[in-house]
């Protein structure tokens, strides 16, 4: 049952979302999870990779949620050479998997249940309510009807657009050089080698960005896109990316497809402001160069979540409290990060012969020395002040 009055509200259902609820209703806090869609895990906005090595720092794995173990890797230069790519694994010899999200978002979400926190969907947050400067409450929606909640603490883990992020006064306006669109679609009945995850890149393919396809199964996959949005036109994802399905797999059965925003940008400087503190995309916790995002949104959660309950605790929700949060952040996202967004950058100004030429360079390596480290090393050979940063990115 609902209540009017609770120490933490946090705004979105998702990993940020959960592990904010979860973490602070460990700490004693009373929450509630206010999430805009009828059901967690759906729609999937996601290509659901992610490496079981992480996310198992957090959460028991559940085979129901693996669709598919994740080990090799195929990358296909702009001129369509393929490269097979060796995997460096950190520590913990875990590889990576394709998650059925649907399950792992609902997971994560009884997961805060368990620990005490209320779950409330179909919740449309539409606003803050603040006295003196500081967040006390929210307004939100349910079934055409108006509600608040008064609170000590909000937890904003509403995506990439962030309009909690925004009422608060947080800078959240990203920059379309460090935005990308994204497409993707399931398809069903197609034949391809599913052991590996496949990427393709090239100015055609994917400008600015990549196509994936990861394995869902034998004839099953999330094939999907990211393109930058300062190079590419409004529909351009979804338009490369139909051109490319018809190219490698014709006219399959499509049973599931989404469209959505990834911020590739630095994390925000400040993601807090007088009782509120955003977690996951909403402040910026995306890898830039890959786009992945659910282990750091496990991270950035957690982390927020823990801080909320512990300011609502000491009566201090203030930024200068809530400044901790950097210091709980800095190994998992900011400092890995803005070396990611380093080589992004770099990335980008790479030509299709540029990534041709280092195709075809590290495929006259012996075959265990084909790594993401080598590739990049090739790559960017340029300019040598990246050395040290792709070393560390694949340490």
């Amino acid at each position: 049952m609902r209540h009017e009055e609770y120490d933490v509200v946090v705004v979105g259902g998702g990993p940020a979302g959960a592990m904010a609820a979860k973490a602070a209703a460990e700490k004693g806090a009373k929450v509630i999870l206010l999430e805009r869609d009828p059901v967690i895990g759906t729609p999937v906005r996601c290509g659901e990779g992610v490496g079981v090595y992480n996310i198992q720092k957090y959460i028991t794995i559940d085979p129901r949620w693996i669709a598919a173990e994740l080990n090799r890797v195929i990358l296909y230069a702009p001129d369509g050479t393929p490269v097979e790519v060796h995997g460096e694994q950190k520590s913990g010899g875990v590889g990576g998997a394709i998650l059925e999200r649907c399950l792992f978002d609902r997971a994560l979400a009884e997961a805060a249940a368990q620990s005490g926190a209320e779950i409330c969907t179909r919740s449309d947050v539409e606003g803050l309510i603040t006295e003196n400067g500081t967040v006390t409450g929210v307004k939100y929606s349910r079934f055409k009807k108006s509600y608040t909640i008064k609170t000590k603490m909000v937890v904003g883990a509403d995506g990439v657009e962030s309009r909690v992020g925004r009422w608060a006064g947080i800078q959240t306006q990203i920059f379309d050089t460090d935005l990308e669109s994204t497409y993707s679609k399931v398809l069903s009945g197609i034949d391809y080698d599913w052991k590996y995850a496949h990427f393709w890149v090239g100015s055609e393919v994917a400008p600015g960005g990549y196509i994936w396809v990861f394995p869902k199964g034998p004839h099953t996959a999330n094939v999907g896109i990211g393109v930058e949005v300062r190079l590419a036109p409004a529909a351009t994802a979804y338009k490369k990316l139909d051109a490319f399905i018809k190219k490698q797999f014709g006219n399959p059965a499509v049973v599931g497809e989404y469209a959505g925003g990834v911020p590739c940008a630095l994390p925000l400087k400040k993601p807090y402001a007088n009782g509120i503190i955003l977690a996951g995309d909403a402040a910026r916790h995306c890898n830039p160069l890959t786009g992945g995002g659910i282990y750091t949104a496990m991270v950035s959660g957690f982390s927020a979540g823990t801080l909320a309950a512990e300011g609502v605790a000491i009566g201090n929700t203030t930024p200068s409290f809530l400044k901790k949060f950097d210091d709980l952040i800095t190994e998992d996202i900011t400092i890995p990060h803005k070396r990611a967004y380093k080589l992004a950058n770099a990335v980008r100004n790479l030509s299709d012969d540029m990534m041709n030429r280092a195709a075809k360079e590290v495929l006259s390596l012996p075959q265990d020395q084909r790594t993401m480290r080598n590739i990049f090393m090739k790559g960017l050979m340029h300019d040598p002040r990246l050395v040290v940063d792709i070393i560390r990115a694949f340490l």
